[in-house]
């Protein structure tokens, strides 16, 4: 077997193996959970053309789960099929964007296996909510991005890349506007890392956006592939509001009524909500302080079945470690691929510190949990060969396994007897 052949099977594997860990009994539990209350009858209403609910989010999360009620029934396996397989390419975009960083298919699928043994990617790939959607496509967007910096890329096969990279960036953002804040955050590390190798190279300053000739986008310019991102997302981002100037009642009628509605959703995203008891804050997060429950049924036999949206805390309090680690590496021997890691992990994370909402919640954190995979797996690459590194990378797989399959009963549903989710209180936060 070809090594071409040999990274084919094993991108596969990962998409197949997570696509059992996402589907399997996608019927279950037999009810709305959680915040599919507010988006599963949003979707029957755009399915129906009759009802137009949850209007401070974007459409096209709510459009897929309207797609799989369309094409599976309007049941739980009909309203969260797509998020799954959406949640699986998510997965194998992962695997390509490590594979590029890490120029290591050992170290790409561990971080696969970081991501989902997270034990919150499997969850919420699960059920249909925005989430669900937004940073799979994020992902993918990233890969396709990735793929068109290629050195050796021809000139329209860098241009396809950036096309697909836009489209998938409007339909991440289309689910849920934070798509945009991790958008913008990327291009800023894009500009500052040109803008270091520009320097380094001593070309004339503007070249960081205006040249060319570098080894990302060799033969474009980062203000053109920037500006094809930028048109591209946006236009397929306004498309996905189509269904609205189609609609029965207050239709929009122009460009106008569909920019008007962006700044109605922006206020109804940043009024004042009422407290509940799951929010947290920023800085709560990566500690696992306050996870949630998604859902928690007491059966008529008197048994238990639940969902409990919990970080493994392997890969989170252990990421801290490694966040140190790496952060440690980067400045002993600077090195751009670690400090970038780094720095848009942090900023993922940190941003939520500013930004103009009044609660949080630990799935704010979901995209920053997928990026701790990429910041474990870079500080133990970065460390010198021997027993202590082989035993770190195996060790780190074995106990994230051990706690996932732990915590199997409260990710799948499972029925419980009556004291048996008492044993995944860890903390008071925790119940």
């Amino acid at each position: 077997m070809t090594e071409r052949m040999q990274t084919h099977a094993i991108r596969l594997i990962v998409f197949m193996m997570t696509l059992i860990l996402t589907g399997v009994a996608l019927y279950h539990p037999g009810v709305l959970v959680f915040d599919e209350t507010h988006y599963v009858p949003a979707a029957s209403g755009l399915l129906h053309f009759n009802d137009n609910r949850n209007p401070e989010h974007p459409l096209f999360a709510k459009e897929m789960i309207a797609v799989g009620m369309w094409l599976f029934g309007e049941t739980p396996f009909g309203w969260r099929a797509l998020g799954a397989l959406v949640s699986a390419c998510g997965i194998l975009a992962c695997f390509e964007i490590a594979r590029t960083v890490f120029k290591s298919t050992r170290y790409a699928l561990f971080t696969c296996a970081m991501i989902l043994l997270n034990i919150i990617f499997v969850v919420q790939a699960r059920l249909a909510m925005l989430d669900t959607y937004t940073y799979p496509l994020l992902a993918i967007s990233a890969a396709f991005l990735i793929f068109s910096t290629g050195k050796t890329r021809t000139l329209p096969m860098a241009i396809v890349g950036l096309i697909l990279a836009g489209i998938f960036l409007g339909l991440a953002a289309g689910s849920k506007w934070i798509a945009g804040i991790y958008a913008a955050i990327a291009l800023i590390l894009l500009i500052i890392a040109r803008t270091n190798t520009t320097i380094l190279s001593r070309r004339p300053i503007y070249d960081a956006l205006i040249g060319r000739g570098f080894d990302s986008w060799p033969k474009l310019s980062m203000l053109s592939a920037g500006l094809i991102v930028g048109i591209v997302s946006l236009s397929v981002y306004f498309l996905t509001f189509l269904p609205y100037f189609f609609w029965p009642d207050e239709a929009f009628t122009s460009i106008g009524d569909l920019i008007d509605f962006q700044f109605r959703m922006y206020e109804l995203q940043t009024m004042p909500l009422a407290e509940n008891s799951y929010e947290s804050e920023w800085w709560e997060w990566p500690l696992l302080l306050e996870p949630i429950w998604y859902h928690f049924e007491t059966l008529e036999n008197g048994n238990h079945e639940a969902i409990f949206y919990v970080g493994n805390p392997a890969i989170f309090w252990g990421g801290i470690l490694a966040l140190i680690g790496a952060v440690y590496q980067a400045v002993r021997r600077p090195n751009i691929r670690q400090i970038g890691i780094v720095s848009f992990f942090l900023a993922s994370w940190l941003i939520f510190a500013i930004l103009p909402k009044q609660v949080g919640f630990l799935f704010y954190h979901h995209g920053s949990a997928m990026l701790l995979a990429f910041v474990i797996a870079s500080a133990i690459q970065g460390l010198p060969d021997g027993r202590f590194k082989t035993g770190l990378f195996w060790g780190s797989i074995a106990v994230a396994l051990s706690l996932f399959v732990f915590f199997l009963p409260v990710i799948y549903a499972m029925e419980m007897p009556p004291t048996q989710w008492l044993i995944y209180i860890w903390m008071p936060g925790w119940t």
